[in-house]
């Protein structure tokens, strides 16, 4: 009888874990066909002429005053040092370059220094494409080298030591924090990576702080948030590679939250020349509407730094919504994309990342190029404008889907 209970006790968490409906997502697979309604509301499309004139920059607006906050378009950025590393570090394949930089906002004269660390491919050409990466880790665990200097304040190290660190990159995959970089470089990439919580901490009580004292020239029902701080990190450093380290095409790479960010920047810095964005999610590529996984409200809640509370109220009434995420995604329009999933991450909802994938081609047949070929989310091709990549698996950057990246990126750069 004593057994008889005990065997009753995991098929009562079970259970219970299954009443669950964050549970019941968790447990499911993303589908192989595409499912649900069409994206809605539809593009405003008539000719390339309007969409550029007028179009663009009314989508813009809407982003801005109901997700994201103001695009911070007047943010400056300097050099406070540089220092070349002598001999060439990860198989010899890299020469590693230390800067910091100093951004600053001239309407409250408030700004923050941030760490840059840049890997070139030994002997190439300077003006190789750069892949621009924010992560959730300090550059020490991403180009580890020990010259690269630790962050200030209280931040997970992600470097491999202490419990934290383990079991982050045991769930995430080790790719999360530090990328193939030999790899990255016999492709002929060079690669610059920043820690964007020196600039706006990813927490909520940190984040927020931080951008009300950055922005308090901003309306308070508009003010820039993270994920639109983020996006404008990865405008002011595409500039600087391409203006004074020699760059010819700059690529915004992110995972995750840092997805949504180099999309928004995609889609509000037409000069970024190509977006990388692996399992975006909610207020990245996946729909609002008509959606699975995480819902805008649970995400507010969570990261109230992220998203303009506006963002949230309409979890009850989605269909209010003055627009949907296919908007974001054409506004990348005629520039490539890259789009990664995985079928066991249904919280970020990969059938919504495909469909507003759809909807938003019509931005690039306005340009003569045909968005998305893909009629199944498995079905990879990483030379069309929209590619979408589909793994086994959950929710990180693992040994899958770094080649990924690098085959979309060589079809259009090589």
């Amino acid at each position: 009888m004593k057994r008889f209970w005990i065997a009753l006790v995991p098929i009562f968490l079970i259970g219970l874990l299954a009443s669950c409906s964050t549970t019941r997502v968790l447990l499911q697979t993303a589908p192989t066909k595409p499912k649900g309604m069409l994206a809605s509301p539809p593009l405003p499309l008539s000719t390339l002429e309007n969409w550029q004139q007028s179009d663009v920059r009314q989508i813009r607006a809407l982003l801005e005053n109901t997700i994201y906050g103001t695009y911070p378009s007047a943010l400056t950025l300097e050099r406070i040092d540089q220092r070349l590393l002598e001999t060439p570090r990860f198989d010899g394949s890299a020469m590693i370059t230390l800067e910091t930089l100093r951004i600053r906002n001239p309407a409250t004269g408030v700004s923050r220094d941030f760490g840059l660390v840049i890997a070139r491919p030994v002997d190439a050409p300077g003006d190789v494409p750069v892949i621009m990466m924010e992560n959730f880790c300090p550059n020490t665990a991403v180009i580890p080298v020990p010259e690269v200097p630790k962050p200030q304040g209280d931040f997970m190290s992600c470097d491999g030591h202490g419990m934290l660190s383990g079991v982050f990159t045991y769930f995430f995959g080790r790719y999360i924090s530090t990328p193939p970089i030999a790899m990255i470089m016999r492709h002929g990439y060079a690669l610059a990576s920043v820690f964007p919580s020196e600039f706006i901490p990813d927490t909520a009580e940190g984040g927020v702080k931080a951008l009300d004292q950055f922005f308090a020239d901003q309306p308070a029902a508009t003010r820039t948030h993270a994920i639109m701080a983020w996006a404008a990190e990865y405008s002011l450093l595409s500039h600087y590679l391409k203006t004074s380290e020699g760059f010819s095409k700059t690529i915004a790479y992110g995972h995750s939250r840092f997805a949504k960010a180099a999309l928004v920047a995609g889609a509000f810095d037409p000069t970024i020349d190509a977006v990388v964005a692996h399992q975006s999610g909610t207020g990245g590529a996946s729909l609002s509407r008509d959606k699975t996984g995480e819902g805008l409200d649970s995400i507010s809640e969570n990261y109230p730094h992220w998203f303009l509370p506006k963002f949230a109220t309409y979890e009850d009434n989605k269909a209010a919504l003055p627009l949907d995420q296919h908007f974001l995604l054409a506004l990348m329009a005629p520039r490539p994309m890259f789009l990664g999933n995985a079928r066991r991450d249904v919280w970020s909802d990969p059938n919504g990342a495909f469909r507003a994938a759809q909807a938003a081609s019509a931005a690039y047949r306005l340009y003569g190029q045909e968005g998305l070929r893909q009629q199944t989310l498995k079905d990879y091709d990483p030379t069309a404008d929209i590619a979408f990549w589909l793994r086994p698996g959950t929710h990180g950057v693992v040994k899958e889907d770094w080649p990924a990246f690098l085959e979309f990126l060589d079809a259009h750069f090589k």
